[in-house]
């Protein structure tokens, strides 16, 4: 099987000039090449050219770029023979006809006259409309600056944990990104990742290699569709990533593959102000029994609030939700908590978020009153929690 990739080398303006290529490649191959920049490419846009993907043969290479001027992913693999030169052919329907050929057969991609390929395997002819090359928007250049080599599986863990968080509302640019900076904490300098959509916030800390070196001082505020890309490219197989970072670009390597993701310009709240203080008391849950409670009393959440109430009392927690229209439900789950009664609400889905990002088998929530925001962390683990505010509920 083979690894998806996203992107390597320089181009040589020389072959973006020459439309006539030709080239013969593995058609398992071409699949997992076109599947990995499908993300980026385009469906729907003013520029018909970012639908498409850059196809570049020069010095036995196939290049495949694709992008959507904000992030841009690239992949260099060999093939066995081609003839030199460049075309934009459309993404989707080039992987469409990937997909329907034979299994474990060699593609022949013959460029015609006005932009057109022919694309064959065995019996099966296709003949595929392209665009000029020179239409293709321009590379950025690679961060000159020092490379900071990350687990994939730590990059991973860091973006599953803060990624839901993020705002998907575009009108709140400067909540649409993660937080990437480095953070001294008790075991040291770590990269920590923080989001927030204005409701609820999540902060993670990880393990990695000299981080001064790609941040310092310096914080950087990346895209969620831009570390959804760079999460794909450290899950295609164990190893390391290598990031840096220019003014304007955070920039991933693996293997074969690079992606450029454009940074926001905008500044992201002072996170430290918002986390709680005064959150003094506690109730520790076994992590699992809560998000299964949590799933099934979802099940009669109101479809657009999707509020659930937590009732704490002694040994015992109380997950609710009630449907005007549809019904109620309840479950309870035991819990180690001492403090006074208390009911909540919450929006359950941004505490099913909270809970996924805990990875021990105890959790604990830390609470202040029933209008204030709760905290929820794993029990011993310092490198994670959540914040979600409260809602009314009557």
């Amino acid at each position: 099987m083979h690894t998806p990739c996203y992107g390597y080398g320089l181009f040589n303006s020389y072959y973006r000039k020459r439309q006539t290529m030709n080239f013969t490649v593995d058609r398992d191959l071409l699949i997992d090449v076109l599947t990995g920049i499908q993300g980026v490419a385009e469906r729907r846009h003013t520029m018909p050219v970012l639908s498409h993907a850059l196809m570049t043969i020069g010095g036995g290479n196939l290049t495949v770029v694709s992008s959507d001027l904000e992030i841009v992913v690239r992949c260099l693999q060999p093939i066995a023979a081609g003839e030199p030169g460049s075309i934009a052919l459309p993404a989707r329907k080039l992987l469409d006809i990937a997909k329907v050929l034979p299994k474990e057969s060699t593609v022949s991609v013959v460029g015609k006259e006005g932009n057109y390929v022919e694309i064959s395997s065995g019996r099966s002819h296709f003949r595929l409309a392209g665009l000029p090359s020179q239409e293709f928007p321009e590379m950025p250049e690679k961060p000159s600056g020092k490379t900071v080599s990350i687990d994939g599986d730590t990059f991973r863990k860091l973006s599953e944990r803060v990624v839901p968080f993020a705002s998907s509302d575009e009108t709140r640019y400067n909540l649409a990104g993660i937080l990437l900076e480095r953070a001294e904490t008790e075991s040291g300098s770590m990269l920590r990742m923080v989001a927030t959509d204005g409701h609820r916030l999540a902060m993670a800390d990880g393990e990695v290699g000299n981080i001064g070196e790609l941040l310092a001082s310096r914080k950087i505020l990346v895209p969620k569709k831009g570390i959804l890309e760079i999460r794909k490219l450290a899950e295609s197989g164990p190893g390391s990533i290598e990031l840096s970072a220019s003014e304007k670009f955070l920039f991933a390597a693996k293997g074969d593959t690079e992606v450029w993701v454009r940074l926001l310009d905008a500044d992201f709240p002072d996170y430290r102000q918002v986390i709680p203080k005064e959150n003094l008391l506690t109730a520790t849950v076994a992590r699992d029994a809560f998000a299964e409670v949590l799933r099934r009393v979802a099940v009669m959440a109101p479809d657009k609030v999707h509020s659930v109430k937590l009732s704490f009392s002694g040994k015992q927690l109380e997950v609710s939700s009630i449907s005007p229209d549809q019904g109620e439900a309840r479950d309870l789950l035991e819990s180690e908590y001492e403090g006074p009664a208390m009911k909540i609400g919450f929006n359950g889905r941004y505490l099913q978020d909270a809970v996924s990002g805990v990875s021990e088998e105890k959790m604990v929530l830390q609470l202040k009153d029933e209008v204030s925001q709760v905290i929820l962390r794993p029990e011993k683990e310092r490198n994670y929690l959540a914040i979600v505010m409260p809602m009314r509920i009557y």
